[in-house]
């Protein structure tokens, strides 16, 4: 049965190249200044038959692209099905010693025919929240509260120093499926605080295999967490 669905899924994917109808993908990757960004990686991934719902989770049907020195790129669709496709891009980053993907922000995110030729243009730009990404696209930073401690915490202030740059971030936290976070922070060891209507609290990394004592600042970079984007910590008066 597995090798029937699997010759099927191929036989399907053949008879779809070969209607295929010529069209492109082409456009831009620049930096938030507008300057071109050479290595950008750019998928058009084709919408009518997802990866979900082909045999034994087979990958999606798309074409990729790198950009050049100029930031351009172009994707020809000749050989991919007739259909509904979107684009989307991303940058290969160094998060404490481990390559990431950063998402890019697409100019236009409507689907598109493969037979057209389309043009889409990518930014390289921090993203807090969005519909696409609700954790942003960069560091994310989880208070918690201290074992045994109920403060309100939905006031509180994180204020993160890059200990490289001194390049200094000072935002509210906000309610999220993580918990009370701060979002779309650059990719760095920061040395991190926590107060509360002005107020300094007591912090320290949380997790059971972090150290126990609380002190006034926390220096970590965001390579916590599942997906290994997150500093994690646990604050109190």
């Amino acid at each position: 049965m597995k090798r029937y669905l699997s010759a099927l899924a191929g036989a399907m994917l053949g008879l779809w190249a070969s209607m295929a109808v010529a069209g492109s993908v082409s456009g831009m990757a620049v930096d938030e200044s507008g300057a071109p960004l050479a290595g950008v990686h750019i998928e058009v991934v084709y919408q009518n038959v997802t990866a979900d719902q082909l045999p034994y989770g087979g990958e999606s049907i798309k074409e990729t692209a790198i950009t050049g020195e100029d930031g351009r790129y172009i994707i020809s669709t000749d050989n991919l099905p007739p259909g509904i496709y979107s684009a989307n891009a991303f940058q290969t980053v160094t998060n404490a010693g481990q390559e990431q993907n950063v998402d890019l922000t697409i100019d236009d995110n409507s689907t598109f025919a493969g037979n057209a030729d389309t043009i889409r243009n990518f930014t390289a730009s921090l993203v807090e929240s969005s519909d696409d990404q609700p954790y942003g696209n960069a560091g994310v930073f989880v208070v918690n509260n201290a074992i045994g401690d109920f403060t309100d915490l939905s006031g509180a202030e994180v204020t993160l120093v890059n200990t490289d740059s001194g390049e200094t971030f000072v935002k509210p936290v906000r309610q999220s499926g993580e918990g009370l976070v701060v979002t779309g922070i650059p990719f760095a060891t920061y040395r991190a605080s926590v107060s509360l209507n002005g107020r300094p609290l007591q912090i320290k990394l949380w997790g059971p295999d972090e150290p126990g004592e609380f002190s006034s600042e926390v220096v970590h970079d965001f390579s916590m967490g599942y997906l290994k984007n997150q500093i994690q910590v646990a604050v109190k008066p």
